[in-house]
Formats: structure tokens, C-alpha cells, sequence
């Protein structure tokens, strides 16, 4: 029989409710401490709760713990950088959890459940402009809390940069459809080929008129910078958002030749790749930065790597060449990005340059959002919509904004982060609440982490296939693969508690495999049976 557990011991790793073969213990994962994943996680995801539940079967409980903080799993399950793997326990003993595999899984295993419409609550009718990750995050959080929501989107279908920015070999398109859908099935309204703002097909003064209480700004950021360069016009000459803008509305034609494309970040990775997949040649890569402090997240480096991408860190344009169109494209070493105080301020040295041979060259060099449309009707600083960075709220009370016109360009899951908080505050704005109490969650990291001694379990890999298209090329966890993931989570910071204690053998394992050693077996278990038979008159 189990005498006790030191809960001052416990790490929450889970050996011993894993390798109990009579089910004796669980987990508690509310703990008022975080894991380090979930401190790191930008939104906030009770990874170590979904895991917990994930490991006692208990999977469609799992998928609504997660979409609390996270709607849309199945489309971050494919796009999101995963910081919080970076942080994980487990990466110091046999490779860190899949975490973005599992979210993956989960996100697909609900991906075609439709919710429940809410019953409406309130009257006040809700404006969001723009429907990528921050527009379609305020609108899902909206919607379940009550409110009529319309979402106004200027391109012919709704998803923003999901849809017309991210290559479908990363983010199918039917992924995105059915996340709209349940997006519909809360009551959701979508009205595309509206633009909103000054001069637009809707005013913002219309929108009052037509009895929208609130309004959430979300335009994105959809335009790609240019260098200001000679050239930088000539035809073949490509700029990163637009491009996959093209491609993924099928108005780009095929490429051939040799293809240079500049800039180091997410962008110039994926319109690398996507050149390759429309028949460049060769893709050459050219950006200011070393290899080592390129702005794109490695996994997506290693991506155009394998995709055939040649890089050449340390070189920036200087001009554009062509008789009527490109025809090459002249480079000058960087020495430096960032001057003494930290800015961008790029210096060259003029002396060392190089001319390439190109059919194209596709400039991704940065992106900016179109903030004509709200001048003069909320603030903006340095090409950015000025808001709060805890209730997001602008220069005018009635109006908020999110995403990358507000932050510059981030990430899908940042994006949702503000457009779930902006919703938050617009609730609490139409029910008189206060806007800024309890907004920052404030909860210590887990001590004591586990990690010694545990069991060793190997880490599964998505497995992906050889796509010379646009598929999907990386395929999702089945339940097998879902759950040998789960059950590595140490779901560090939890407390194991003895649930069954009658049903205890006393085999001993959970104390021998216990690493924290805070398992206390009692071995005469035999006992306690004969004094109850004495004490109330057994035979």
C-alpha cells in the first residue's frame, strides 16, 4: 500500500502514473506555477494540462483545452515557429516533445467539428476589418462570448496572409476553408471585397451608421518594402508578398533561369522555395546577415536548404540590370546590419562587389502595412497603428487594433494573441468593465524541473513526403505517433496524487522509478485487513 507522496519532492514528471499497471495515480496539472513551455509560449497554452489529459485518453478533452487559448491548432500546428520546444524539459535528456506535432493533431482531429452556435447575448453588433490569424482570432472570441460579428475583408476570400501569404505546401487551403467554416458555424459573418477606412467602398463613419458598436483593426502587413535601388522596377523584378500573393491566386507564371532572391527572413525562405517549385534553375539567396543571425527560424532555413536554396549571407543589393528587364543583379558586401545603438543601419563596402546573371530576382526585404485608409481616424507612429500593448486599444476609444500593423510583421500565433485580448477588451468595454484589471497572468516558473533519471523515450518526427508542388509535404501525427509524444511531456510543475489506493499491489515500481524519490510504499499492506476482521467482528 501507498504510505505517501512528498509533494515538496514532486516534479509532476508522471513515471509513476505511467508505469503503474493498476492505474493507481494521476496528475494534477492546475498548479499555480508554469512549465517552461508554457511560460514561453506567446498565448499562453496550458500545454502541460492538454498533455496530461492527452495521457489518460482523454483526447477530445485535450483539443478543447488547447483551443481555449488557441482556435485555430490545426492551422499554428503548422506555421507556428514552436519557441516553446526550445524551453522543454525533455530537450536535455532525449530530445524536446513534439509539441507543435501534437497541436497539429489535435487541431485536425476538430478540424471538420463544427461548435455549437452560441446564443446571442448581446445587441451590440461588432466590425472587425481585415480576416488573417488577429481579425479571425477577435471574431472567434467575439462570437462564443455572444456578439453579432461581420468581418470585413478587401481581397475575394477571407484569410488575410494565411491565405494569400503563406505557400500551400505549408498551409493547405482546405485547412484554412474549414477553420473559416466553424468560424460561420459560431454566426460569424464574412463580407469580402470590402475595403474599409477614408476613401474606401465603406467609411468608418458607414460603420457607425449601420450600428457597429465596436471596431478591430486588422489590416495585416501586405506590402513588401523596396530596397531603393537603380532597377528596382525593371520587369522581373519581384517583390516577396505580392509574389506568393500571385501564386497562391494562380496569376504567377512559371519562372526558368536562375532566380536570386533577397532578404533572410520567413518570407524570402518561403518565396525561395516557391521559385524552385515554378521552375527557377537555380535559387540563390542573398542577404545582409551572417548565417547565424538570419531573422528566419532555422527549421525554415533548413527547409529552402533541402528544397535546393543556395545562400550567400553577408551581401546586399546595390542595383538592378537590364536592357528592358532583369537581366542581373549587382551585390555589395555587408559589413555591418545594426550601427552602436542597436538600429538598422546596413554599411557596405563598396569595393567588394559581384554582378549575377538572373532571369528574376525577388526582393523580400521587409513588409508595411497600408494605413491610408485610418489616417486621421486613429494615431499611428513610424508606418504602425499606435494601440495599448494590454488592451490594444487606440487614440479612439471605440476602436482597437492587432496583428502586424500594430507590432510590425510577427508571428500567426502573436497575431492571434492580440486579436483574443482585443476581444476581451471590446466585452468588456460593451459590459462596463474595466479594461485593464487582470490582464497579465502572473504565475511563477515550475522549480525543481524534471529531467534525471527518467525514462528515455525517443522523439517522432512528422514524417514528409518528396512534393515537386504545391502539397502539403509534412504529414500530421496519427493517434499512435499523437500519444508515444504525449506520454514523453514531463508536464513539469504538476503534483502526482495516489487517485486508487485500494487498488495498490504494493510491487513497489513507482517508488523504485520514481526519480524525485518521493514515493513512500508501506510494504504490510496485508495488514490492515486483519485488524478491520478483529475490530468489527470478522471471522
Amino acid at each position: 500500500m501507498i504510505n505517501t507522496i512528498d509533494t515538496e519532492k514532486c516534479t509532476g514528471c508522471g513515471t509513476c502514473f505511467k508505469t503503474c499497471g493498476l492505474d493507481v495515480f494521476r496528475l494534477d496539472t492546475d498548479q499555480p506555477v508554469l512549465s517552461p513551455c508554457m511560460a514561453k509560449c506567446p498565448a499562453g497554452i496550458d500545454i502541460r494540462g492538454y498533455n496530461g489529459l492527452m495521457q489518460m485518453g482523454r483526447i477530445d478533452e485535450a483539443a478543447e483545452r488547447l483551443k481555449e487559448r488557441n482556435p485555430f491548432p490545426a492551422i499554428t500546428g503548422r506555421v507556428c515557429p514552436h519557441l516553446c520546444e526550445g524551453e522543454c524539459s525533455r530537450g536535455a535528456v532525449d530530445g524536446a516533445v513534439n509539441i507543435n506535432g501534437i497541436e497539429q493533431y489535435l487541431g485536425d482531429r476538430t478540424l471538420h467539428a463544427m461548435p455549437e452556435k452560441p446564443a446571442m447575448r448581446h445587441v451590440h453588433r461588432i466590425a472587425v476589418v481585415g480576416s488573417g490569424p488577429a481579425g479571425l482570432a477577435c471574431a472567434w472570441y467575439l462570437a462564443r462570448a455572444g456578439y453579432p460579428v461581420r468581418v470585413f475583408e478587401a481581397m475575394p476570400a477571407p484569410g488575410g496572409m494565411l491565405r494569400y501569404g503563406i505557400p500551400a505546401y505549408r498551409l493547405p487551403e482546405d485547412v484554412l476553408d474549414a477553420q473559416i467554416e466553424q468560424l460561420q458555424a459560431l454566426g460569424v459573418e464574412f463580407q469580402c471585397g470590402t475595403r474599409v477606412g477614408k476613401g474606401c467602398d465603406c467609411d468608418m463613419e458607414d460603420l457607425y451608421a449601420l450600428g457597429y458598436k465596436a471596431v478591430f483593426l486588422a489590416p495585416g502587413a501586405t506590402n513588401s518594402r523596396k530596397p531603393g535601388i537603380p532597377g528596382e522596377n525593371l520587369p522581373g523584378a519581384l517583390y516577396g508578398v505580392e509574389f506568393l500573393r500571385a501564386v497562391r491566386q494562380g496569376r504567377q507564371a512559371r519562372l526558368s533561369g536562375n532566380v536570386a532572391v533577397i532578404g533572410g527572413g520567413a518570407v524570402a525562405m518561403d518565396a525561395a522555395i516557391t521559385a524552385r517549385k515554378l521552375g527557377a534553375t537555380r535559387v540563390d539567396l542573398y542577404c545582409l546577415e551572417s548565417r547565424e543571425e538570419m531573422p528566419a527560424f532555422k527549421h525554415d532555413i533548413d527547409d529552402a536548404v533541402n528544397a535546393g536554396v543556395i545562400l550567400h549571407p553577408g551581401w546586399g543589393p546595390a542595383s538592378v540590370e537590364g536592357d528592358g528587364r532583369v537581366e542581373s543583379v549587382v551585390l555589395r558586401r555587408c559589413l555591418s546590419v545594426f550601427n552602436k545603438e542597436g538600429r538598422f543601419a546596413p554599411a557596405f563596402d563598396d569595393a567588394e562587389t559581384q554582378r549575377v546573371d538572373v532571369s528574376a530576382v525577388i526582393f523580400a526585404i521587409g513588409q508595411s502595412s497600408d494605413l491610408t485608409p485610418f489616417e486621421g481616424v486613429v494615431d499611428t507612429q513610424r508606418g504602425r497603428i499606435v494601440a495599448d500593448p494590454e488592451t490594444f486599444g487606440t487614440s479612439y476609444w471605440k476602436i482597437f487594433a492587432a496583428g502586424d500593423a500594430v507590432t510590425g510583421p510577427s508571428t500567426v500565433i502573436a497575431a492571434i494573441v492580440g486579436g483574443r485580448e482585443a476581444a476581451i477588451s471590446i466585452d468588456r468595454l460593451m459590459t462596463g468593465g474595466h479594461l485593464h484589471s487582470d490582464r497579465k497572468e502572473k504565475r511563477p516558473l515550475a522549480e525543481h524541473l524534471p529531467g534525471e533519471g527518467v525514462m528515455l523515450s525517443p522523439r517522432v518526427e512528422r514524417k514528409e513526403i518528396a512534393t515537386e508542388g504545391f502539397e502539403e509535404k509534412r504529414l500530421g501525427f496519427d493517434d499512435v505517433d499523437a500519444l508515444h509524444e504525449s506520454m514523453r511531456c514531463l508536464t513539469c510543475g504538476a503534483k502526482a496524487r495516489v487517485n486508487y489506493r485500494d487498488d495498490c499491489m504494493t510491487c513497489f515500481f513507482c517508488e523504485l522509478r520514481c526519480p524525485a524519490h518521493a514515493i513512500d510504499v508501506h510494504p504490510f499492506k496485508e495488514r490492515l485487513p486483519f485488524t478491520l476482521e478483529r475490530n468489527f467482528g470478522g471471522f
